[in-house]
């Protein structure tokens, strides 16, 4: 069955002109690719290119795996003879194609990004002192170029450059640390020392690269066995010799995911060892990340429609008439949300508020969603932005049946 998926790419090189329609043919039909420049008004906004790859899959929830793999060898030949930077920005559609316009076709819908993420808010003086303790040493630079490998791994999207680089950070810090006593090598199957009939002795040498990360991670976490250690060099040999996470997952533990969370929690801890104890006798505040693999939602859409084509015979996948959005919980917010108490009777009139039409619809109704009972009183959490409408409008002497309550609930809880 032949599929069409619809990419947005972001990039920094353009198509000559913007009616301009380029097409790739893979000599051995594993797709065609139509390549057109998506005009824009608005140039605020990335410049995009339309991405069209037709392909062969066995059917609609397996053409999403099949076209990924499609377009990563199609943005990496591009780039091979660009130079240029390119990147996926998202998917739109993957149409089932069938002959005749006036079909109906199957296709998997993705819902546009969402208009804003908000960030975790967590920074405050605490951390801030914490991070000028830690600017009292003066890291050496194999130190600072681990932790920038740390940084850039954090920032990856990409499981497999996140392994990496945070692999980079810990060979760095194996050879910083690296001891010029001499040790023995150890049998594979035991781990003892390997000892010569010949010489009758146990032969010594400088510690090797993968012994001295060893003696880094074994440090940074005693609960560090040797089997993690293996795994984990298996996986940075899979990688430097062009395996990919995804096809050694099997030989992975579930969740595959978590192969980087092991190293990047262990990169962290050997990172903390390289400051002076002493520093640590003071209380220090750090941020500690649930998983280091990025996540991106994304709401997806499975229909059937009809499809148009061009005169060129191609699908006109932009013209779809059906949309998918992902919509905000609420206004973006940067500060903290605030917990507000009430009783039931303020809450059941918080409730008839959000049937009322206003203004504040919206906000009362975001707040009696987030809600908890304990000892006979509803707690609510309030986003920061909503908290700062209603303290504007009870600051002004703004009176109605909503500003009332808010001014009742904020006084009881002050």
């Amino acid at each position: 069955m032949q599929y069409a998926a619809n990419f947005e790419i972001k990039a920094e090189f353009s198509v000559i002109a913007d009616d301009l329609v380029l097409r790739i043919q893979h000599p051995r039909g594993l797709y065609r690719a139509r390549i057109q420049n998506i005009k824009r008004a608005d140039y605020t906004t990335p410049f995009l290119l339309s991405l069209h790859l037709y392909f062969d899959a066995p059917s609609l929830d397996e053409a999403k795996d099949v076209s990924d793999d499609l377009l990563t060898a199609c943005l990496n030949i591009i780039t091979f003879v660009t130079g240029a930077r390119l990147e996926r920005h998202r998917v739109r559609q993957i149409v089932e194609v069938v002959a005749g316009s006036a079909e109906m076709m199957s296709a998997l819908i993705w819902g546009g990004a969402v208009e804003y993420m908000d960030p975790q808010p967590y920074l405050d003086a605490e951390i801030a002192s914490s991070i000028e303790k830690l600017l009292e040493f003066d890291t050496p630079p194999a130190i600072r170029r681990a932790l920038g490998w740390y940084r850039i791994g954090v920032n990856e999207t990409t499981r497999d450059d996140q392994f990496m680089c945070f692999w980079f950070a810990v060979e760095i810090l194996g050879e910083y640390q690296k001891s010029s006593e001499k040790v023995t090598d150890k049998c594979p199957r035991c781990r003892s020392a390997l000892y010569c009939e010949s010489c009758n002795t146990h032969p010594v040498h400088k510690p090797y690269a993968k012994q001295a990360i060893r003696s880094v991670l074994k440090a940074a976490d005693e609960s560090c066995d040797d089997a993690t250690i293996d795994r984990l060099d298996k996986t940075r040999n899979s990688l430097m010799h062009g395996a990919t996470l995804k096809e050694i997952e099997d030989s992975l533990p579930d969740p595959h995911e978590q192969i980087v969370d092991v190293l990047g929690r262990l990169v962290w801890r050997a990172l903390i060892n390289q400051f002076p104890s002493e520093i640590f006798k003071d209380r220090l505040r750090f941020g500690y990340p649930n998983t280091y693999v990025s996540y991106t939602a994304h709401s997806i859409a499975n229909v059937k429609t009809v499809v148009p084509t061009n005169a060129d015979g191609d699908l006109e996948l932009n013209r779809l008439g059906v949309k998918v959005d992902m919509v905000p919980f609420g206004p973006p917010q940067s500060a903290r949300p605030t917990i507000i108490s009430m009783s039931e009777p303020q809450y059941e009139l918080l409730r008839r508020l959000t049937a009322e039409a206003g203004d504040h619809q919206e906000m009362c109704r975001r707040i009696t969603q987030q809600i908890e009972a304990i000892d006979g009183r509803i707690h609510a959490m309030v986003l920061s932005t909503d908290m700062a409408v209603i303290k504007a409008a009870i600051e002004c002497g703004k009176t109605g049946p909503w500003q009332d309550l808010f001014r009742e609930i904020v006084g009881r809880a002050a």
